[in-house]
């Protein structure tokens, strides 16, 4: 299985196309044109990124590269460049990519695509829980004991301090209307 997803992270990599679209592009094809499931895109994120961790373990102590920062470029740079680029790579090609500027800043930026759809996405839940969490205080207004009204007055009178503290008595009922 690890096979299949290792030669379907390449053939994603391979069409990202970065070197021919940079990275904007290249995200905006991985998230609007691939075809991938908003898990499969994550993962390959997170593959791309083990890829780099490996390299950098690999050659860190070897490559003379002047700039913490170009290091991280040509190695996402390796990367960006495919499956031979990646298992072929030494000290010294990567170096020389450096040196010779065969490199372009930076195939990372190519996955803040994804990162944006998790923002949307967190806001999206958090939008939905609080949205339910107000209808089921609707719904307690209305039909629930004296208690569940008290209590919901209780919370609707409060400083946000004391709107924690229910929030923490009574996540059940008020965790998502408190930030």
């Amino acid at each position: 299985m690890m096979k299949d997803k290792n030669k379907e992270f390449w053939k994603v990599i391979n069409m990202m196309d970065f070197n021919g679209r940079g990275y904007q592009a290249a995200g905006r094809w991985l998230v609007e044109d691939s075809g991938l499931t908003f898990s499969e895109i994550k993962e390959i994120r997170n593959m791309a990124q083990r890829k780099v961790n490996v390299l950098y373990k690999k050659f860190c102590d070897d490559v003379r590269i002047g700039s913490d920062d170009g290091f991280d470029d040509v190695l996402w740079q390796t990367v960006a460049n495919g499956f031979q680029s990646f298992h072929s790579c030494t000290a010294e090609s990567l170096t020389e990519m450096y040196d010779e500027n065969r490199y372009t800043e930076s195939f990372a930026y190519s996955f803040h695509a994804v990162d944006r759809i998790e923002d949307e996405q967190f806001a999206a839940n958090k939008f939905l829980k609080r949205e339910r969490a107000t209808k089921r205080i609707e719904e307690m207004r209305r039909f629930g004991g004296g208690f569940d009204q008290k209590l919901i007055a209780a919370f609707e009178h409060a400083d946000n301090n004391n709107k924690r503290k229910l929030a923490k008595g009574f996540p059940e009922i008020f965790e998502h209307l408190v930030d």
